[in-house]
């Protein structure tokens, strides 16, 4: 896996909340294969995104038992800090009765992290922003605005996708006798937005999807539109992840809580460190044919690389009907060949075919069960709130280690949906006797089919995604379930007048025998 370079980006304890042991993440190794940590030794919770700071890792100041001199601020800091302790996973020293105790497991690779305790600080001052935005001419004037605001006043370095350089109501060498009147009639609107964002365009720098490696660039990102333009910023890095800030554009926002209206009082407190943090975690799936696990059994066969001509013209014959077996549609700077990381969810399901489907579940290599239905979601927090929950998947917040199992449609009333531990893997394959092949995307893209034979693995990345909070991680949460689903929305109850209900309730009882009662009850 690739080092990081020159910043690195660190969700510090917040010395005025709940400082608590955490985890470093991302801290990968070959053997480990959760999101987060565990790192006794190290009291700071880390998020990499994708360089290195200066004077490594910081001490931490997590107060303890001993630190307790007496005094009011003391006593409130020693209740945050046991109150903390309480959400950590069981102690590696915990005994119970005379002779049983918990020793600490060396392959546990979880702790539940306190989330107050996620802030977001820099070593040195951001240089680098990538500005995202949506699709769409009404967001070209707050994006203007943004772009120009960093670039003249905080002096930043402004990454854009170069598609916004050919964008028609950006540009002046428009040939407008060629285009409709309605484009006409908005491009002439647009004189004054168009003519700032020109002044600006040679400073700007540009990328192209799929062909640039952005790692390493950014130190954070700046997202304008709807839930996809994070989407989007996800797909980006399939390693490590700037801190992504998403302002609301779109039509839902769920995953966007910020609004344009003090853009730059909300830039410069990111800017300034003063911000918390929600660590999305992203799934890591793969894709193996069938076709390479036959290429791994000629290889050891032969002895590694020395291959007699036969099994090379074996080998060949494999890799001609297969094609380039294992490639998800993901970028250059992935760390896997075989792999792209999912924000929301992977969905496998029939395609166009009449048929159900009929898929095999298999969790750490044991097989769990057979999905006969239209097909499977499987998804993070994140991702709990939109397809799955669609299916019938409950909602999980995205601080919450777990994958959810949702089954699509299926052909038993009893298939719930499951919620598993993040970090183990999942492995999903079409069965033998199925009667048609399936299909698979990833957040909604790269769609490519699974054939008899192949088999796709899931589980829980290494790198997720450190999405910056409007308030902190409960409010922007519950926030986003009210206003953009509506969660929990219903008229009030009225509440009942004792005496208009004695009086309505057609008993023989009267308003002396309610005077008396009430003389009774006093």
């Amino acid at each position: 896996m690739k080092s990081s370079s020159s910043i690195t980006v660190k969700a510090a304890l917040n010395p005025t909340t709940s400082p608590s042991a955490a985890q470093t993440v991302p801290k990968a190794t070959a053997q480990c294969n959760g999101s987060y940590y565990d790192d006794h030794d190290n009291q700071l919770l880390h998020v990499n995104s994708g360089r290195q700071g200066q004077g490594g890792t910081a001490a931490s100041s997590a107060p303890g038992p001993g630190l307790n001199n007496g005094t009011a601020s003391d006593d409130l800091r020693m209740r945050l800090w046991w109150r903390t302790r309480s959400l950590n996973a069981p102690s590696p020293f915990q005994h119970f009765g005379p002779c049983g105790r918990i020793m600490k497991n060396s392959a546990m690779v979880m702790q539940i992290q306190d989330p107050a305790s996620q802030r977001l600080t820099w070593y040195k001052p951001p240089l680098t922003v990538l500005v995202i935005k949506k699709k769409d001419s009404q967001v070209l004037p707050p994006f203007v605005q943004l772009v120009e605001w960093l670039v003249q006043e905080k002096h930043m370095v402004v990454w854009v996708e170069s598609a916004v350089l050919e964008d028609k109501l950006l540009r002046d060498d428009v040939k407008l006798e060629q285009e409709s009147s309605k484009f006409q009639k908005v491009h002439g609107q647009y004189a004054g937005v168009r003519a700032r964002f020109l002044a600006l365009r040679e400073k700007l720098v540009t990328f192209k999807d799929g062909r640039d490696d952005l790692t390493d660039r950014i130190d954070f990102i700046v997202c304008l539109g709807g839930d996809g333009t994070l989407l989007y910023a996800s797909q980006l890095f399939q390693q490590s992840v700037p801190p992504v800030m998403a302002f609301y554009l779109g039509s839902l926002g769920f995953l966007t809580p910020f609004q344009c209206d003090n853009f730059q009082e909300q830039v410069t407190n990111v800017l300034e460190g003063h911000a918390a943090l929600t660590l999305r975690s992203r799934l890591r799936c793969s894709i193996h044919r069938k076709g390479e696990r036959r290429k791994e059994s000629l290889l050891h066969s032969v002895g590694g690389n020395l291959l007699i001509p036969s099994f090379q013209r074996q080998l060949n014959y494999v890799e001609l009907n297969n094609g380039q077996t294992g490639k998800a549609g993901c970028n250059n700077n992935n760390g896997h060949n075989n792999s792209i990381l999912v924000l929301n969810e992977v969905v496998i399901n029939r395609g166009p075919s009449p048929y159900l489907s009929n898929i095999d579940i298999f969790l750490d290599g044991k097989y769990i069960t057979s999905v006969q239905g239209d097909g499977l979601i499987v998804s993070t927090p994140t991702g709990s709130t939109a397809y799955a929950a669609a299916a019938g998947a409950s909602m999980i917040h995205p601080s919450v280690p777990a994958i959810l199992v949702t089954p699509i449609c299926p052909h038993s009333l009893s298939f719930r949906p499951i919620v598993v531990p993040a970090g183990v893997e999942l492995k999903i394959s079409i069965s033998p006797d199925s009667r048609n092949t399936s299909r698979v995307s990833f957040d909604g893209r790269n769609d490519q089919e699974l054939n008899h034979g192949d088999s796709l693995r899931v589980t829980t990345s290494i790198y997720p995604v450190p999405s910056i909070c409007s308030q902190d991680q409960i409010s922007d949460w519950f926030d986003s379930l009210a206003e953009g689903l509506h969660w929990n929305v219903r008229k009030r109850q009225k509440c009942l007048d004792e005496l208009s209900d004695l009086t309505a309730s057609g008993s023989e009882d009267t308003l002396d025998d309610f005077d008396n009662l009430q003389i009774y009850d006093a």
